[in-house]
């Protein structure tokens, strides 16, 4: 029997104790767009690079984002998961329990 708790669940908690930070939604936001390193979030958002590896931590910890290596690099990506729950024309993010909508956002 599966509890709100298990390993299998989704955590909906944590995902949109996430979410509720504006920095957090910018990141999702341009990762929604493509793969990116801290150094190009930190340039496209004008959020000190300190911050953003902060940012991505809380994200990647909530399963949103996941990371790849690439040299010196991370490269972070949206979970496909997530990426499936994505209305591109639209530009909503449609949890199910809740949408982000992101038209007007753009930077």
């Amino acid at each position: 029997m599966k509890t709100p708790y298990s390993k299998s669940s989704i955590d909906w908690t944590v995902i949109l104790k996430a979410l509720a930070d504006e920095s957090r939604l910018q990141i999702i936001h341009e990762l929604l767009k493509g793969d990116s390193s801290v150094t190009s979030l930190s340039d496209v958002l004008g959020i000190k690079i300190y911050n953003i590896s902060r940012h991505l931590k809380v994200l990647e910890n909530s399963r949103l984002v996941t990371k790849r290596k690439d040299g010196n690099s991370r490269i972070y990506r949206i979970t496909e998961d997530l990426m499936h729950r994505y209305l591109r024309k639209e530009q909503v993010l449609d949890l199910g329990c809740c949408k982000f909508t992101f038209k007007g956002l753009s930077k």
